[in-house]
């Protein structure tokens, strides 16, 4: 809500230009709207009403509010089609159910299933510039919202683009109905759904956060690891996120977030346990990608500015910083010390769960590995012959004899250290495109060539 800007009633319009004015003089005004509509539009005197605008550089607000806004005025006269741009990329809530039902049986799965339709869909319709009104209910009360989408001046900047604002009004002196509409503008982007896993990404160059997709949540049975590794995970993770924990590290003062360190070479399940996790959590996943535009300042907005409930994930840690404590310029511009006190110093955030990846753990600073700032490592592996016989379980479930027989095929390359969980992953892909049943894969192992562990580039286990 620090976006926001709540004006007091009774506020006049000063214009400081004159016909004999210069160009360099510049154009003022104490209020963010044209009096003189306001008080054709408005079904009540302008003087008695409270308002709030949202500038269009208040990144993410802007956005939240236009889409609640949007959502609520029924009657628009004046509309924009969104095609998606800035709503999240992948499947939709109703895509999503569609592959639920059929993952738990009943729809079709296979070479007869029904093809996906292939027609764009409809936009959805933001309201336009001009006026527009909806009725607002919170806690049993309800106020009349108007609301004004405004574009004001010359186009300006790379783009070029207008200035425009959002600005609500609502009869009488009381602010809360406009700060509550914020609060539930807000609350409905970052919400986690059940089933889902949203996928944020933050801006470094304009410093916010948006969503970039919600995806089906892939569920924690089908990553498959060895016990040892995963069990003090979760373990750790669960016993963290209860109300107990959380009122334990208050009533002595920690800070309340945890960090983990996932290391293990390409292709042994990293990636696809973090988003299994943040499905299973209900946390939103975001991503933090460093490049020329991160620096300290930056990276300390992203931490704390991060959406509700979040599982921060920074990957490949090593290669941030040289031997000397010196960022990788190619990278970032991050220094050794900003990055310290973004995790456990006085720019942590509170209330995140942070996983950290890298391929060389051998490589990280010890002032990285202190206790504090990595609460738990966990080592990666390639699978063993008993790992990948439970995996070809995940997909010929019950077919327990021609699992043995595909753990004991595969053991030779196994032990040699050539065959990863993406390969394997990428196997099990091509059985199921050549509708093979557990019989055949199990046979199928014997003559397949599983590819470089550098060509499984577009795996989902990484």
């Amino acid at each position: 809500l620090d976006s926001c800007s709540v004006v007091s009633p009774l506020v006049h319009q000063a214009m400081a230009q004159s016909h004999d004015a210069t160009q360099s003089e510049p154009l003022r005004s104490s209020c963010p709207f044209l009096e003189e509509e306001a008080r054709r539009r408005l079904p009540y005197d302008v003087s008695k009403a409270v308002y709030l605008e949202v500038q269009s550089n208040e990144e993410p607000l802007f956005s939240y509010m236009l889409r609640f806004v949007s959502k609520s005025v029924q009657d628009a006269r004046s509309i924009r089609a969104d095609m998606g741009k800035g709503r999240g990329l992948g499947a939709d809530d109703d895509e999503i159910d569609d592959l639920l039902v059929m993952v738990k049986g009943k729809g079709k799965v296979g070479g007869a299933s029904r093809k996906r339709k292939r027609e764009v869909q409809m936009p959805s319709a933001n309201i336009g510039l001009g006026w527009h009104s909806f009725d607002f209910t919170w806690d049993e009360k309800t106020a009349k919202i108007t609301i004004v989408l405004q574009r004001i001046g010359n186009p300006t900047g790379d783009g070029p683009s207008f200035f425009t604002s959002l600005v609500l009004f609502a009869e009488g002196p009381d602010q809360t109905p406009l700060l509550k509409i914020c609060q539930k503008a807000a609350d409905n982007e970052t919400k986690q759904k059940a089933n889902r896993v949203s996928l944020w990404r933050f801006d470094t160059k304009y410093h916010f956060w948006s969503r970039i997709s919600r995806r089906m949540a892939r569920s924690l049975e089908s990553i498959v690891l060895e016990e040892s590794v995963k069990k003090p995970l979760m373990d750790d993770l669960e016993w963290f996120l209860k109300d107990e924990t959380r009122t334990f590290y208050a009533k002595h003062g920690i800070p309340y977030h945890r960090c983990y360190l996932l290391h293990g070479e390409p292709g042994t399940g990293k990636t696809s346990f973090m988003n299994s996790v943040a499905g299973h959590i209900q946390r939103n996943l975001c991503f933090i990608q460093m490049d020329k535009h991160m620096t300290d300042d930056t990276f300390r907005n992203a931490m704390t500015q991060l959406p509700a409930l979040s599982m921060v994930v920074l990957e490949d840690v090593d290669a941030l910083f040289t031997n000397h404590r010196e960022a990788d310029q190619n990278n970032s511009s991050l220094s050794f010390s900003g990055f310290l006190n973004c995790l456990d110093g006085l720019g942590a955030p509170d209330d995140v769960v942070i996983f950290m990846t890298t391929n060389h753990p051998d490589k990280l600073d010890p002032a990285v590995m202190r206790p504090g700032r990595i609460d738990l490592k966990a080592e990666f592996k390639k699978p063993n012959k008993d790992v990948a016989a439970k995996y070809f379980l995940t997909f010929y479930p019950g077919a327990d004899e021609a699992a043995a027989i595909f753990g004991t095929s595969v053991g030779g390359r196994i032990a040699e250290r050539k065959v990863s969980m993406a390969q394997l992953q990428h196997f099990f892909l091509a059985c199921h495109r050549q509708g093979f049943d557990a019989t055949k894969a199990s046979e199928y192992i014997c003559d397949f060539v599983f590819d470089e562990p550098r060509t499984s580039l577009f795996s989902s286990y990484g």
